[in-house]
């Protein structure tokens, strides 16, 4: 019997493809199973092998359906995400195949009929009523039939959705399909609903927090051009689109489009690969663009267009650097800062309260023997959520009761120290009791349309203040806000990170833009006991634009990202030990190879997680190319180290969080 030979990837992360053989012929990106290590797992098909092994091979043991589930194109894109991340192609490919396709239990058949639908703009002559600047921004994005990357370089409130909304419709009279992201799970339902009401057809959803039948059933509906525009978050960059024409990326800045765990990759940077690929055009949307996207623009990769009015014509809020050294804080919250809450809800306006931190106190201590409370598993301090009263671990989410007297001397003088979201809520709700207080934290919105039912208490423009954490930032729509308040900015001002100022300037800047929707006396208040700080006065200008040149020449200087290639080597393990010896094994094989600066080994912030001890190695290099080959060097001589055995290590290409 003549056999065919394939390349096989396993959805494991194991690196490197297995070789099997199968008397039909296999597309490359379809599903078969096979036999590994006593068992049978699905995977799927690279390419052909042209040469027989030498070496036995085992026999495919079924082919799911002859079709692939990746056609070509998105193939190449998941095949260069391997390669650029330095990532197991088997879980490169698990990352993106919906859950029901990794089992047999489901093919790619549609469940039932489906008729196909008709896109088409719901009043057309009613739904576009742009204003001057929206229509030259439109006119100057570049969305014909070819690979081109635009930044809409917009500040917040300057209608950057309905851009989007005039973009999608250009492709649908094309007959093209458009892919459509968001940095959280919670922005997705009022983008849909706005999509929704403006066109005739299915919007489709894809994040994951659906079930995995409805994110399985609008993955094969828009594979199958049923469904011409998906929102999705960055798990859905990879979804089939059939017509493909345009990819969105909306608050293309936000942390949240890379993936920290697993497989460590950037939706924005996998969906300008896959632009480049179909050779599509790509939009990106932000009032505070990356530096790395910023540097783009200006070696002139990127097409910027640049919006700086809002759409209802009001100037930006006023912005209040508030120095609070000397000041009684009740709650955090300074008297000057409670008066103006006071003075905006007795206008029935609404205020937005500002801190990072949820939960109702991060630190529980024995003010006799100095206990403090810390996850069994974690070397972190628990966090006491007084609605479920336990204390809560924020790296693994396990719980604990709170104890009534000291565990390690036994006496009753434990105190909780420290400010969250729970505790800011609970005076902000004694000190305005006939004011509607709302929390928004990952505690209160990860129930299915907890998100819905605070916008529909918003609508009433009544009186309301909202408490919540990084949440509040991206993206929301909140019309009544007329105040902004920050309680905990400072920490980002004194972080170590290369990337530090970045980060908090992009979150000060989208904070305050939630404010002053509607209205003309906006304000925000950001309070700090850092009051001369360079960074929060170019903010309180309402320059980011000043602040992002500033900080863009010195990393130039300086020889930091962007204007070098970097990644951290992080290494976990039962103890520190070999993480080290791991860690400098590594550092000796590298550290005297030109053009190259290693720094490390270093312990994480929080050094233990879930039982496991973190160390990293950060290796910075000039040039991209060159950082692929020490990479793959690495990676070959990793794979016989002894003291690899003893560690899980994996790369993070362009880390955001570097410690």
């Amino acid at each position: 019997m003549n056999f065919f030979y394939f390349e096989i990837a396993i959805p494991m992360p194991i690196r490197g493809s297995f070789i099997y053989k199968c008397n039909s012929f296999l597309r490359n990106g379809s599903r078969v199973e096979v036999s590994f290590r006593n068992r049978t797992v699905m995977g799927i098909v690279i390419q052909q092998v042209k040469k027989k092994p030498e070496f036995t091979v085992k026999e495919v043991k079924k082919i799911c359906e002859k079709e692939p589930i990746f056609n070509k194109k998105e193939l190449d894109c998941l095949i260069w995400a391997s390669k650029y991340y330095h990532h197991p192609i088997g879980d490169v490919f698990n990352t993106f195949t919906p859950k029901l396709l990794k089992t047999r239990k489901k093919g790619l058949e549609l469940e039932k009929q489906y008729e196909e639908e008709s896109y088409e703009l719901n009043n057309p002559e009613d739904s576009f009523r742009l204003t001057n600047e929206q229509i030259n921004a439109i006119e100057n994005i570049k969305v014909d039939d070819n690979f081109k990357i635009n930044l809409i370089n917009g500040v917040t409130g300057s209608g950057k959705t309905e851009i989007y909304i005039d973009l999608t419709a250009k492709k649908i009279k094309e007959n093209k399909s458009v892919l459509i992201l968001v940095p959280e799970i919670n922005l997705t339902p009022q983008l849909h609903k706005v999509f929704s009401n403006r066109f005739k057809g299915e919007i489709g959803l894809y994040h994951s927090k659906q079930t995995p039948l409805q994110r399985l059933n609008v993955w094969k509906k828009a594979r199958e051009g049923l469904i011409k525009v998906v929102i999705g978050t960055r798990s859905a960059i990879m979804n089939p689109m059939k017509d493909i024409g345009l990819i969105i990326i909306d608050e293309e800045h936000d942390q949240s489009f890379k993936q920290s765990e697993g497989f460590k990759f950037s939706a924005r940077e996998m969906g300008i690969k896959r632009a480049q690929v179909e050779k599509i055009p790509i939009v990106l949307g932000s009032a505070t663009p990356s530096f790395s996207i910023l540097k783009l623009v200006e070696e002139e990769k990127v097409n910027e267009v640049k919006m700086v009015q809002r759409v209802d014509g009001q100037k930006p809020p006023k912005l209040i650097i508030m120095d609070i050294n000397n000041k009684e804080l009740i709650a955090g919250i300074s008297r000057e800062s409670l008066d103006s809450i006071r003075a905006a809800v007795n206008k029935s306006s609404q205020v937005l309260v500002f801190i990072n931190r949820r939960g109702f106190a991060p630190l529980l201590e024995c003010s006799s023997c100095g206990w403090t409370a810390e996850c069994n598993s974690c070397e972190s301090n628990l966090v006491y959520h007084k609605t479920r009263n336990r204390l809560v671990c924020h790296r693994c989410e396990a719980a604990y009761g709170k104890p009534s007297q000291c565990p390690n001397c036994s006496l009753k003088k434990l105190e909780l120290f420290g400010l969250g979201t729970e505790r800011v809520e609970e005076f902000l709700s004694q000190s305005f009791p006939d004011v509607d207080v709302i929390r928004i934290d990952h505690d209160t919105t990860k129930k299915k349309g907890a998100m819905d039912k605070i916008y529909e208490r918003l609508k009433k423009k009544e009186a309301a203040i909202l408490v919540g954490t990084q949440m509040l930032t991206k993206g929301h729509d909140f019309d009544n806000v007329s105040l902004t308040l920050v309680l905990n900015a400072d920490n980002g001002l004194v972080s170590p990170e290369i990337n530090a100022l970045e980060k908090v300037s992009q979150l000060l800047i989208q904070v305050s833009g939630r404010a002053g929707r509607k209205n003309k006396n906006a304000k925000v208040i950001i309070q700090t006991r850092h009051p001369n700080d360079e960074t929060l006065n170019q903010i309180r200008g309402g320059s980011y634009s000043q602040f992002s040149c500033r900080k863009l020449k010195e990393n130039k200087v300086d020889n930091f990202p962007p204007y070098s290639c970097a990644t951290i080597l992080r290494a976990t393990s039962p103890t520190q030990e070999s993480n080290i010896l791991f860690l400098k094994k590594v550092d000796r094989l590298i550290r005297n190879q030109k053009n190259i600066e290693v720094i490390g080994p270093l312990p994480s912030f929080i050094s233990k997680t879930k039982g496991s001890y973190k160390h990293s190695l950060y290796i910075q290099t000039s040039k991209r190319t060159y950082l692929n080959r020490v990479l793959n060097h690495l990676t070959s001589e990793i794979d016989i180290m002894k003291e690899s055995k003893k560690v899980k290590w994996s790369f993070d290409i362009d880390p955001l969080d570097y410690f």
